[in-house]
């Protein structure tokens, strides 16, 4: 949600006549009879007009002039989480399992104590001992990494523990299972419980070589990461949008961003699909990114086909109820210059 969307008042609560009288006559949009009550009753007003009255940020209010536009968008909006929850539902199960292949591959085991020795320890390599640093600023500077890494890492342990805790005492199946018998959880279990950016933090702990072998699993470009650190990038990449598909929230305007994308991943996506300008401010690069990571997955050209033509079909259906000068700020101009490379890498 929006920092700011909602404001609290001492106004009285409205009833939806009332609610549609005020988007008649304060916010000037046309809204009458039973049909658009309904589907305003079954929007919900603040879940929908709230949501749905502006691109992005507060401060870009959209003009609506009829309430058929409103719902054109929230429709749009409805039509995108459905097309996209299969999949990026998919991408995290087949990330964890890439994950915990490679490290029991390494390993021979599956204990979290076992991989928390010999794979999830990253932050050696930031170490200072033994080397030499040409002025106490570089060294303080060094230091201070090195303390960030070994944090990390103290941090990741701690919620480990503190999931299987939380699993546990809300009668989890998996916690329940293990710990009832005595037993640890197994890393299967484990990646269970993690949500998509725990998930993401402890991939970003484990060490260079183990990193490199998953990036090779997924059939990464070595050029294209040349730092093993493009498959953590890609997890914390689409984890906002997993989760705010799974909560329902707005996502045609891409608000649901926290943080900027490292270029790593535009980069390595233009790399491999020749799609460019992929920046994330659009709808439109999160179904590039969905696409390139269920290309490394081995998915089927027919699947990844049939993802891009029901995103071509739901905005082409956008572009025929809303004025043009909104939709362009929604589905930016160079759109069929995406899609159409997008095509295109999925047909090679």
């Amino acid at each position: 949600m929006y920092k700011g969307e909602y404001k609290v008042t001492n106004t009285r609560p409205k009833t939806i006549n009332s609610l549609m009288k005020y988007l008649r006559d304060k916010k000037g949009i046309h809204i009458e009879g039973s049909s658009q009550k309904k589907r305003l009753m079954n929007i919900g007003y603040y879940h929908g007009y709230k949501g749905y009255r502006y691109i992005n940020k507060p401060s870009k209010q959209i003009p609506y002039s009829d309430f058929e536009e409103l719902l054109a968008i929230y429709d749009f909006d409805s039509q995108l989480k459905s097309l996209f929850y299969p999949c990026v539902m998919k991408i995290e199960t087949a990330l964890k399992s890439y994950v915990l292949e490679t490290m029991v591959a390494s390993t021979h085991s599956d204990s979290f104590n076992d991989a928390y020795t010999m794979l999830l320890d990253n932050y050696k390599m930031f170490s200072t001992t033994g080397k030499t640093f040409k002025t106490d600023k570089d060294r303080e500077k060094a230091e201070t990494k090195f303390k960030h890494e070994l944090k990390k890492r103290l941090d990741l342990r701690n919620r480990i523990y503190k999931v299987q805790t939380d699993a546990f005492g809300n009668d989890n199946k998996i916690a329940g299972h293990f710990l009832s018998h005595d037993m640890n959880i197994p890393l299967w279990g484990i990646f269970e419980l993690l949500s998509l950016g725990e998930f993401g933090h402890f991939v970003s702990c484990l060490n260079y070589n183990c990193r490199v072998s998953i990036s090779k699993e997924l059939g990464i470009t070595p050029s294209d990461d040349t730092n093993a650190m493009l498959p953590q990038r890609l997890i914390y990449s689409i984890k906002d949008l997993r989760n705010s598909i799974a909560h329902n929230d707005v996502i045609f305007d891409t608000r649901f961003r926290t943080g900027n994308i490292d270029k790593q991943v535009s980069n390595a996506i233009l790399n491999a699909t020749g799609v460019s300008n992929v920046n994330f401010t659009t709808i439109t690069d999160y179904l590039v990114l969905i696409i390139y990571i269920m290309k490394l997955l081995g998915e089927t050209k027919t699947e990844m086909k049939r993802v891009i033509n029901g995103y071509t079909d739901i905005v082409e259906k956008l572009r025929t109820q809303i004025p043009i000068s909104v939709f362009n700020q929604i589905i930016y101009t160079d759109n069929n210059a995406k899609i159409k490379a997008l095509k295109a890498f999925v047909g090679k």
